[in-house]
């Protein structure tokens, strides 16, 4: 199929309009996606389009020189507007990763100063010093050990989950607030652990995102804790290298399966059941 010749009338500067459109959203779009393919056919598309205006003269003498000059500087304007386009994009993204970098660390300072404010409310206030201790609790230095638990779970067994974490250094956690609520999260928490025992019961939905945790009890051995991701409020974690074991058992019967079996974080199993038998 061979293509038409341009002639210089308005249906052919409205092709010509078309195609330039067409290859600067392009540009748009690969810069947005980070996608070099993208880039360069937009690249492609603008350089056909300033060749196919050369056609007629092309036609009329396809050997001269007047016309080699010609092809000579489209193709010299084309390279530079190439190199011109990938020298704004490079530099564009430079700009672009500074600013997701000054986000990331904006993200950690503030949540370091709400972690220490959070601190601060659950030494001080006797309104919302309980709800501080949830969000706090535990915080883990080295290896992690997490109890994914919900306060549907029947009482006894949440007691007795709770007084064990507590002599091995775990982390009873829930996925999120009861009907969305602080408030109505604490009456239940009451409910279940009495008016003083709260201190041991935290908030982590990123650790139940993070191990895809879909049945209660589940409990998880890590090397590491995990961190909140910075990407917004229901992004998902890194997962570290872990164990876990689910189903209805006691922590020392969790642990000890942990430790025999475990092949990423037996060593935290074993020191939690020292722990916990000590």
């Amino acid at each position: 199929m061979s293509i038409p010749t341009f002639d210089g009338t308005v249906s052919a500067w409205i092709i010509v309009g078309g195609i330039f459109y067409v290859a600067i959203n392009l540009l748009w779009l690969g810069w947005r996606a980070n996608w070099p393919i993208m880039q360069m056919a937009s690249g492609a598309m603008a350089l056909g389009a300033v060749l196919w205006t050369c056609t007629p003269v092309l036609a009329q003498d396809a050997t001269g020189a007047a016309v080699r000059a010609l092809i000579d500087e489209a193709e010299a304007r084309g390279r530079s507007a190439e190199a011109s386009l990938g020298e704004w994009l490079s530099q564009a993204t430079r700009i672009s990763e500074a600013h997701r970098e000054e986000a990331r660390t904006l993200s950690a300072v503030n949540e370091a100063r709400l972690a220490e404010g959070m601190r601060m409310v659950a030494l001080d206030d006797s309104a919302f010093g309980d709800a501080a201790k949830m969000m706090i609790a535990n915080e883990d230095e080295g290896g992690a050990l997490y109890i994914a638990v919900s306060l549907t779970m029947p009482r006894e067994a949440l007691r007795q989950l709770s007084a064990d974490a507590q002599k091995a250094g775990a982390r009873l956690v829930i996925r999120g607030l009861v009907d969305g609520s602080f408030e109505r999260t604490l009456v239940v928490a009451r409910q279940v652990f009495g008016q003083d025992d709260l201190s041991g019961l935290a908030i982590e939905p990123q650790v139940f995102r993070a191990y895809g945790v879909d049945r209660v009890p589940t409990f998880i051995a890590a090397t590491s804790p995990v961190q909140p991701c910075q990407d917004g409020v229901d992004c998902v974690s890194s997962v570290t290298p872990h164990d876990r074991i689910a189903g209805n058992v006691s922590l020392a019967e969790a642990l000890r399966q942990i430790a025999q079996r475990g092949d990423a974080a037996p060593d935290v199993a074993r020191a939690a059941l020292e722990r916990l038998e000590g």
